[in-house]
């Protein structure tokens, strides 16, 4: 009787480890899948911030260029007289 046993107790044993191997082949998938998709938004992100703040920076310079741009107190800077040339 005590064979029986035995051999009943390996089996349960073996159908736990079965399922502890089953658990971890869903959830460890699962868990590099969830990690390649918040990587690849965070970078997404990252990458379109980068493309606004040049967007940005060239239009700032176009206005700049074009002499259409005002301070923060709503003032336009004064035209730049040209320099004289040096009298000999």
């Amino acid at each position: 009787m005590s064979t029986h046993l035995d051999v009943a107790g390996t089996v349960v044993l073996a159908m736990d480890g079965v399922a502890v191997i089953g658990t971890l082949g869903f959830f460890v998938p699962a868990a590099i899948l969830l990690a390649v998709v918040v990587v690849a938004v965070v970078r997404d992100r990252r990458l379109a911030a980068q493309e606004e703040a040049e967007e940005a920076t060239e239009r700032a310079r176009a206005h700049e260029a074009l002499d259409d741009y005002e301070d923060i107190q709503g003032r336009r800077p004064a035209p730049e007289r040209p320099t004289p040339p040096p009298a000999d």
